[in-house]
């Protein structure tokens, strides 16, 4: 059986999304997702928050900065990536961060308003929402 590595978060941005272009004219965008689980504690369960870090790149991180904002709630798919890298007093250090495949919005549209995000926007693993048969 081969390795899998993928990931399902649903949460909400801590921060606006930041872009940056590439040397060849892509875009790369950065976020951070809060995203709560369930913790027992006696017999109290208590909400505790966990915050991820997530890259997405090219269209996808335009739509985005686009169409959220700081308290957006999403749903991200992609895989985890890990990377080192030698800090400036000499110490080792590394990350874990989603790299994003897809993603789904998930707030509700304000009442009287247009669907302005393009369709292609929802899409998870290349499949926009005409293509999941339920």
């Amino acid at each position: 059986m081969s390795d899998i590595n993928k990931v399902l978060i649903i949460g909400r941005l801590t921060r606006d999304i930041e872009i940056k272009t590439t040397n060849n004219g892509g875009f790369v965008g950065k976020f951070s997702l809060a995203s709560n689980r369930k913790e027992k504690s006696g017999d109290t369960w208590t909400e505790k928050p966990g915050f991820f870090d997530c890259v997405v790149f090219g269209k996808s991180a335009e739509i985005l900065k686009q169409y959220t904002r700081k308290g957006s709630k999403l749903c991200v798919e992609g895989s985890l990536r890990w990377s080192s890298w030698e800090g400036s007093d000499g110490k080792k250090q590394s990350k874990v961060e989603i790299h994003v495949e897809g993603f789904q919005f998930l707030d509700a549209k304000p009442q009287g308003e247009q669907a302005s995000e393009p369709q292609s926007a929802a899409t998870f693993g290349g499949m926009v929402d005409e293509d999941i048969p339920f």
